[in-house]
């Protein structure tokens, strides 16, 4: 569960943190661009779930699986969650609740790896 997908799958929502975070300074609610790359995000999320099932499917080693998968559903979850949370805010509160979610995502990306390798 290592390699560019996951790679893309950290960086991308760090990225667009930042991006959120500009817009909580500058007392800005997301605008239809930041939506657009979170609707991105989460295909990519998508993916990374999808590859990490058909991964788990294929091997043979034992490991945490329920763990696996629920952190991959975690993981997929998370952005619609925050999503749904600010829809009708128009403060900077909803970029800030953003920011988190964006922040969570990466760090359980990463606990996807760790369940992944046995740790």
């Amino acid at each position: 569960m290592t390699g560019p997908l996951a790679t893309v799958a950290i960086m991308l929502p760090l990225l667009l943190a930042c991006w959120a975070v500009v817009l909580v300074v500058v007392n800005r609610p997301p605008g239809r661009s930041l939506w657009v790359a979170l609707g991105a995000l989460e295909l990519v999320l998508v993916v990374f779930l999808v590859w990490g099932v058909v991964s788990l499917l294929a091997r043979a080693t034992d490991f945490a699986r329920l763990e696996f998968v629920l952190y991959l559903l975690g993981v997929v979850a998370v952005v619609p969650v925050a999503g749904w949370w600010v829809r009708e805010e128009k403060s900077r509160a909803a970029a800030a609740v953003i920011v988190v979610a964006l922040l969570v995502v990466p760090i359980m990306v990463v606990r996807v790896q760790q369940v992944w390798s046995g740790v």
